[in-house]
């Protein structure tokens, strides 16, 4: 096979990698899990730009109209977006490795909420480029969702930008039909958001709002934001129905969800922003001298008309105004406002408080937070509901067969950190049509102390590693369970890896990958949550499977050869290497596992490519048809050279060409 080896660039540099976000260290670190009341505030300059510097002593609080002390305070400060000077893909291209430190981090949880009400047309485009916007403004440390008020979540919490965007654009996200369906079916019968039987009294949107801020409730660190796009918010019926068999109680349950969803958001904390897509709107005569003109009947639909917009836009201003948020509306560019939004929380403070009645009564009491600075705005929720009795409880598993631990490091909004532990999930063809395998490499790392126990000079015990697919609507799909008896060198205890081997097999699609591990003491089991695409590998003329890598010396890998059948490579999910490590990269490539159209030969393309965007080394091959006759499918293997390479981030990238079809994979690393 004719080949060019490494071409290594001359021009290498160091690279000085992110911070994480920082808590000053002369600041007490807020604390979860104690009677307290958390406050996020924003303090903004007369140019809003955040103030940052601020202590516990340059502020008051009053709930209820009464001071209360401030028994916790901690500022956070979100690390800078990207660097100027670096590559795009430094931002765009996410870690095939994902952590569970996530629930460590600082940074916000956004939920970017596409709403039923966004009209057809226009407005439905600004609607895409406002949660764009959003995209584009997330933070190292944020995570955010897209949802919708039809049907549910689209995609869950990631950092993943690509998954996000393409969520957003798919096609009307904020009614799960076609646009051409729904402008026919509002042609025929105007949307009422009270009889419109596919969201009943218009309670699927204050729903949807009450689950999202139920799942974050339990993040104290994190900034919560949603993050409302739509054109108007049903919060109460007019009392009458336009017939008599409309008439369904909608306002009781308008009632009954509105306060529910109060109580949600309040006891989350979490900042409501609404963005309204449908623009600047003219509902009255442009002049004067036209009115003249108007008739009666035109003149009173104007005056309903003009009634029925304020009545929206006030709508749309509750949750910001309850929130400390902000309404955007009357623009005909809201995506440009998004940025300054982000701006403003880049910079915060979280306040404590224990309140003057701790009961679990379910009342609402008012807050109200000042600060002693003069020419500051200060923005924070208007107050909190206290947790009630009958406060639902979080979802389980349904598998009964799972130790309690695992099933709660699962089943939550983000995983357990209690142990470190990161994933890397690849997916490649299996035997036969409309079949995938995803492999999954799951490091394992000690904190504070040893993976299995504290044996002073080897760890030996159980480990049990779950591994659990979802589609996107939080459907099941596949399962794995391994129970595992291991004995490891104690050699370095503190900083300790073992990577476990699993596989799912999985039909194409999209999923969501959690995986819980549990050892000796169930009081460190711990989660990991991914995602993977399973290509439809039978059917498209050119696919690859993920791009996976080996490392040499390796770390703990159990059991070994449990891919041997998928792979010929022991895979890792270690992305950070020495110099003197030796790597290898591998891929499949596939021409249509089913298909019978004839071989064809292609080129391969591969890059390292450095945080300034630089092409640091880089290799050619050429696959010919012959190599293809086996299963149509070939291998294809990539030697990394690190000795060449300065400390710093990189991406691999491989670009495969076959005649005028091309397809890529793209994987980061560090070299230290």
């Amino acid at each position: 096979m004719p080949r060019t080896g490494w071409i290594l660039s001359a021009a290498i540099f160091a690279v000085a990698l992110h911070p994480h976000a920082q808590t000053p260290a002369t600041q007490p670190r807020f604390r979860g899990g104690t009677d307290l009341v958390q406050v996020d505030v924003s303090v903004l300059d007369n140019k809003r730009r955040p103030v940052r510097g601020l202590t516990a002593a340059d502020f008051t609080l009053l709930e209820d109209g009464q001071p209360r002390e401030i028994q916790a305070f901690s500022e956070v400060y979100l690390p800078d977006r990207v660097r100027a000077e670096a590559a795009p893909w430094v931002r765009d291209v996410p870690s095939d490795v994902v952590s569970n430190q996530a629930a460590e981090d600082e940074g916000r949880l956004v939920m970017i909420l596409l709403d039923r009400s966004i009209p057809i047309g226009e407005p439905t485009l600004v609607a895409k480029r406002i949660a764009a916007a959003a995209v584009s403004q997330l933070a190292p440390g944020d995570l955010a969702a897209v949802l919708s008020t039809s049907n549910g979540a689209t995609q869950n919490l990631t950092s993943d930008h690509a998954r996000l965007l393409r969520a957003i654009h798919e096609s009307d996200v904020s009614t799960g039909i076609s646009s051409e369906a729904r402008e026919i079916m509002e042609r025929l019968t105007p949307l009422n958001p009270l009889s419109d039987g596919r969201c009943l009294c218009g309670l699927c949107v204050l729903e949807t709002i009450t689950r999202a801020a139920e799942a974050v409730q339990s993040t104290p660190r994190r900034r919560k934001v949603l993050f409302f796009i739509g054109s108007d918010l049903t919060l109460q019926s007019a009392g009458e129905a336009q017939t008599p068999d409309a008439d369904v109680g909608c306002g009781t349950r308008l009632k009954d969800a509105r306060n529910a969803m109060f109580e949600a958001v309040d006891r989350a904390n979490m900042t409501v922003h609404s963005v309204d897509p449908a623009g600047l709107v003219n509902v009255s005569p442009a002049t004067r001298a036209s009115s003249l003109f108007i008739t009666r009947s035109v003149a009173a639909a104007s005056a309903s008309a003009t009634t029925e917009h304020l009545r929206r836009q006030g709508s749309l201003g509750v949750l910001p105004d309850r929130t400390g948020g902000r309404a955007v509306m009357n623009t005909n560019a809201p995506d440009l406002q998004v940025s300054t939004i982000f701006r403003e929380s880049d910079s915060y403070y979280l306040i404590g408080f224990r309140p003057a009645d701790s009961t679990p009564n379910g009342k609402f009491h008012k807050i109200r937070v000042t600060t002693s600075r003069r020419g500051l705005n200060v923005r924070a929720r208007s107050g909190y509901t206290a947790a009630s009795v009958s406060e639902r409880q979080p979802s389980t598993s349904p598998d009964s067969t799972l130790p309690a631990p695992v099933r709660a490091a699962l089943t939550g909004l983000l995983p357990s950190s209690r142990m470190l532990l990161d994933v890397n999930a690849a997916a490649f063809a299996a035997p036969g049509p409309g079949r995938g395998i995803v492999t999954l490499a799951v490091g394992v790392g000690a904190s504070g102390g040893a993976l299995l126990g504290s044996e002073p000079t080897r760890q030996e015990g159980p480990l049990e590693v779950v591994a659990s697919a979802f589609d996107r609507g939080g459907r099941p799909k596949g399962a794995a369970r391994q129970k595992l008896e291991l004995s490891l060198p104690a050699s370095s205890t503190s900083q300790a890896r073992l990577d476990v081997l699993s596989r799912l097999d999985l039909p194409p699609g999209e999923y969501e990958i959690r995986v819980g591990v549990s050892g000796k003491d169930p009081a460190r089991t711990a989660s990991v949550f991914t995602y993977v695409t399973v290509p439809a590998f039978d059917s498209t003329p050119l696919s690859l499977s993920s791009l996976v890598i080996g490392a040499t010396p390796g770390t703990f890998t159990a059991p070994k050869d449990f891919l041997a059948a998928v792979l010929p490579i022991v895979p890792t999910a270690r992305r950070d290497f020495a110099q003197s490590d030796k790597l290898i990269g591998f891929l499949r490539i596939y021409q249509g596992t089913s298909r019978k159209d004839p071989l064809l030969p292609l080129a391969v393309q591969s890059s390292v490519i450095d945080a300034q965007g630089r092409v640091v080394a880089s290799e050619s091959a050429r696959l010919d048809a012959a190599q293809f006759e086996k299963g149509r499918a070939a291998d294809h293997y990539v030697t990394l050279p690190l000795v060449g390479l300065a400390p710093g981030e990189y991406l691999l990238r491989v670009q495969v060409e076959m005649g005028a079809r091309t397809a890529g994979r793209a994987l980061r690393f560090s070299v230290n």
